[in-house]
């Protein structure tokens, strides 16, 4: 048997000579059995068309929703790997906003968001850092600065045909994905002409604004007797995101003691509430996608030629107020940013595919690139005060109670406020991949009832990445740039100012008079006065004088500690073999190899008390790694009977570490103890991933399935706090290879390591990590039920995650005296000691709920997203710290109508229960949660019209 591909073409290869009966089968249409007779040697081409459904006499209508959903079960059937898909059809008729909230709604996938959209995917509780993303097969380019993650709110849905999430692993795919791997595919020119064309305007409620608008369009034919294809698609679209935030800072956690007679009776883990930051957000976005896709087939040879690019431009005015409660004066600051972001990323593929006889050959050749940028302007204002608040009083405080305490924003406290500095900076990231792939299968048949597939291939890719940035400012405050305040009021002689003041500019000269945050966070805060930040960027634009200006001095130590060229090469081999042993069981038993080898250049850095903040000539290191590694993979699929098959996967995977996280950047201080570092000889973290399901299908019930899935991770790399590199061979109490595990003396500088120098190190952690789940989902539409009953579609699917490892931590020990001296001294030394805990971006629970429900022209679809408490970070020591993301709710509806045959309206509103996004330290026994910080994106409308040609 074969399953067909996306344009519903197959092949059979090696088909035996005489008379044999094919079976075609789709979910939603009548089975159809084609008799086929060869002559030995003899190739034919056939053409199947079956029919929709009947039911009591009836023609069932298939309506949109239940087509998409129908395709998306077919795809998920015919798959070799535990997977789930969302169709063209589904993706078409009904899109989300980008890439990412599509994915969103299948079973085991929770979000990451930024500015109240998704951008990233976390599967099965695994951070994005561990899941590949792939466009036609071609790893995509990172965007992120610090990982290896992907941000998918670039890619609208319209440029996609359809997705797959393979959550188990061949043999010919990369190995790097514990999560799982998410591959975007693109649509082929179909046999007739297509023209499309949408135009949306939106209305956000947070900024009040309607300045939100949408134009997509695409064009495919087939030239040439229909061996030639062309498919464009473009769109570009801009999209208020405004967003209300909130963050407070504690102190660390400290031991409180109650005593009696001077014995200890009790004691307590007490926190101080020391910081919080209200940030109005105001972020304009302008997405920007194209695509272009050629394709060529003949008797013997296909090719394709997938081009995309997307573009994000996000404009975004930053309003942060600080409270500070622990300092005796400068408690309340001002910060106003200015930044644009520029995120671009191109894919180019070629593919070919050449058949001979029961064999053929794919040669794949991709490039891709990403590059990301900003340019930010920042202005700090600092209001002299003094709070004095009661220090005792602001242990386990709500941050809401402290600022109520100091009374809120003040305009009258303008007076008080200096502006002092203007700064400027620019961050860019080039990130470039190549990709050369040759495959060889052969189709075979060994007896009457084993025939199978044979492939053998290999896989070079390469990848340079480069990161650069520089920060620059001009500092107002203090007596040392008095000559900086004067070339200021030299410039703007409109400005007033006591020149003598040590704190800057006085603000009143910046404030805006027409800004009016409202309510903020739905009323749990208020904001007060800002300044103009239109007014400040133009002032700068005005003020500054290039590189060469004297008075803007660049700060070391924010501009070297982003700079860092990484380069990694990979060349892979495979085999693997798909065996059909009668019509009931498919085994996939494959193994990988992969050799990696990466050179990362950083900068070493000391720190001092000169206006640069850094010595000069900083040391510029590079270091080499290079790892191998076996992947032995095993998918199997048996077909009880028609409708009930049970599916199941062993492989191995691994995850690279982070780009930061293998840099040798090193800032050593000038004052205190603690050195900023990374290891650059990390190892990749490894997993053992077990899958087992079943799936029950039929065109009643639609398709019912239930997976397990159970993962041990190796290595995981984590940040080891307060780790003491001196301190290194004199560790009690740990694994025996912890030392090999380690930096110590012989990594870093001799000149500044001493022995209360304290580092946050990741490392592989010698501790196993164990991830299982189990994921329920029931597709299905009621085209039997009576009246309009028949137009309802459901998607329901419910996840329930678990993990648990053992986080590491450092407690100092005494481990001998020190007698040479008169009175003997304690010698200490560190001890190993583990924590256990569930792993990061863990949810407990994942439901998606999908009601759709059609009639005639009309589509509606009501979406409910559950998502249970989720880790967001976890206290190493204690539990003080553990940090969590709280449950949610969201709810979306999208409805649609049919003007004409060609026109349709659509309606799409997002968050309609104005969530709020809140994270908060975990509770302590007779102590409150602490808020860790909160955002707030309100309510979102799309309305549009649709063209279809």
């Amino acid at each position: 048997g074969t399953a067909t591909n996306l344009d519903g073409e197959f092949v059979f290869s090696n088909f035996p000579k005489g008379t044999t009966t094919i079976i075609v089968s789709y979910l939603g249409y009548t089975e159809q059995a084609i008799p086929i007779t060869l002559a030995a040697g003899e190739t034919k081409t056939i053409e199947v068309k079956l029919e929709v459904l009947y039911t009591l006499g009836e023609e069932v209508v298939v309506t949109a929703q239940a087509m998409g959903q129908r395709a998306a079960i077919n795809q998920q059937l015919s798959s070799l790997t535990v997977a789930n898909v969302i169709s063209s059809e589904k993706m078409e008729k009904l899109p989300d906003a980008n890439a990412a909230e599509a994915i969103g709604r299948l079973p085991g996938i929770s979000l990451k968001r930024s500015g109240g959209e998704a951008d990233k995917i976390v599967i099965r509780g695994l951070s994005p850092k561990y899941s590949n993303v792939t466009m036609e097969g071609v790893k995509m380019a990172s965007t992120d600065n610090t990982d290896r993650s992907v941000d998918l709110s670039m890619i609208q849905g319209e440029m996609l045909s359809g997705v797959e999430v393979s959550k188990s692993l061949r043999a010919d795919m990369d190995a790097d994905a514990l999560g799982g791997t998410v591959n975007l595919k693109l649509a082929k020119a179909p046999e007739v002409r297509k023209i499309d064309l949408l135009v949306e305007g939106g209305y956000a409620n947070l900024s009040n604004s309607y300045a939100n608008y949408k134009a997509s369009g695409g064009f495919s034919d087939r030239f040439f007797n229909k061996k030639l294809g062309v498919s464009f698609k473009a769109s570009y679209e801009q999209k208020q995101m405004p967003s209300q935030q909130f963050n407070a800072g504690y102190s660390g956690a400290y031991w409180n003691f109650k005593t009696t007679n001077g014995a200890i009776v009790d004691s307590s883990l007490n926190v101080r509430t020391q910081s919080a930051t209200l940030t109005d957000l105001q972020q304009e976005r302008k997405r920007t996608n194209g695509s272009l896709i050629l394709d060529y087939h003949n008797d013997w040879w296909d090719i394709s030629f997938f081009n995309l690019f997307s573009q994000k431009n996000d404009d975004v005015t930053s309003r942060d107020n600080v409270y500070e409660f622990t300092t005796g004066t400068e408690n309340f600051r001002l910060n106003l940013t200015q930044t644009e972001w520029k995120t671009s990323t191109r894919t180019h593929t070629l593919q070919n595919t050449f058949r001979f006889g029961t064999s053929k050959i794919d040669v794949n050749l991709s490039t891709t690139h990403a590059d990301a940028g900003n340019t930010n302007q920042n202005f700090p204002f600092v209001e002299i005060n003094a709070y004095g608040l009661d220090q005792n009083w602001l242990v386990y405080r709500l941050p809401q109670d402290a600022i109520n305490k100091v009374g809120g924003p003040d305009s009258l406290k303008v007076k008080d406020t200096y502006l002092r500095s203007f700064y400027m900076g620019s961050q860019s990231l080039i990130d470039d991949n190549y990709d050369a792939k040759l495959d060889y299968e052969l189709t075979f048949s060994l007896f009457s009832n084993v025939s199978g597939k044979l492939k053998v291939g290999g896989k070079y890719h390469e990848l340079t990445r480069t990161s650069d940035g520089t920060t620059r400012g001009c500092i107002f405050e203090s007596g040392g740039n008095v000559t900086h305040r004067q070339s200021l009021l030299a410039t703007f002689p409109w400005l007033t100012t006591d020149i003598n003041s040590q704190r800057g500019i006085s603000a009143h000269n910046f404030v805006d008079p027409s800004y009016n945050p409202g309510e903020f966070l739905n009323g749990r805060y208020q904001l007060g006065w800002s300044a103009d930040v239109n007014l400040l960027t133009d002032m700068q634009g005005q003020f500054y004088g290039g590189e060469s200006d004297t008075r803007y001095i660049m700060d070391g130590v924010e501009s070297y500690q982003s700079d860092y060229v990484a380069t990694e090469k990979l060349a892979a081999l495979y085999l693997e073999t798909e065996l059909n042993i009668g019509e009931k069981l498919m085994l996939l038993p494959g193994i990988r190899y992969e050799k990696t080898n990466t050179e990362y250049s950083a900068y070493q850095i000391r720190t001092n008390s000169g206006q640069s903040g850094i010595e000069e000539n900083p040391k510029y290191v590079t270091t080499l790694r290079s790892n191998e590694k076996w992947f032995p993979s095993l998918n199997m699929k048996y077909k009880a009977t028609d409708y009930f098959t049970v599916q199941g996967a062993f492989y191995e995977s691994t995850s690279k570490p982070s780009f930061r996280e293998i840099s040798p950047l090193i800032i050593y201080p000038n004052e205190g103890t603690y050195i900023q570092s990374n290891n650059p000889y990390l190892q990749p973290s490894t997993a053992y991933n077990y899958d087992l399901g079943f799936s029950v299908n039929n065109k009643k019930i639609g398709l019912f399935t239930v997976y397990g899935f159970y993962k041990q991770i190796n290595d995981l790399i984590f940040t080891m706090v307060g780790y003491k590199p001196a301190k290194k061979g004199s560790i009690v109490g740990g694994p025996a290879d912890l030392n090999d595990r380690l930096l110590g003396g012989e990594y870093y500088d001799p000149k500044y390591l001493v022995s209360d120098m304290t580092t946050n190190l990741p490392f592989n952690n010698p501790e196993k990590a164990v991830v299982k789940g189990l994921e329920f989902s029931w597709q299905t539409n009621f085209w039997y039920l009576p009246g309009l009953l028949k137009g309802l579609v459901l998607d329901l699917n419910y996840s329930i995650l678990s993990s648990e490892t053992r986080y590491p931590y450092f407690e100092a020990v005494v481990t001998g005296y020190d007698d040479s001296g008169f009175i003997p001294q304690p010698i200490y030394s560190q001890q190993y000691k583990t924590r256990s805990g569930p792993m990061q971006d863990q949810p407990q629970s994942i439901l998606n709920a999908i009601l759709g429900w059609d009639y005639k022209g009309f589509s509606s679809r009501v979406s409910y997203r559950y998502q249970s408490k989720t880790v967001e970070s976890l206290d190493a020591k204690y539990s003080v710290f553990d940090s969590y993301y709280d449950t949610f709710s969201l709810v979306d509806l999208m409805l649609s109508q049919k003007i004409t045959k060609n026109i349709m309206t659509t309606l799409n509103v997002t968050n309609i229960g104005n969530h709020i996004d809140d994270y908060y330290y975990g509770t302590q026994p007779g102590r409150i949660a602490l808020p860790t910080s909160a955002q707030f994106y309100g309510i979102r409308a799309q309305l549009g019209v649709k063209i279809n040609l």
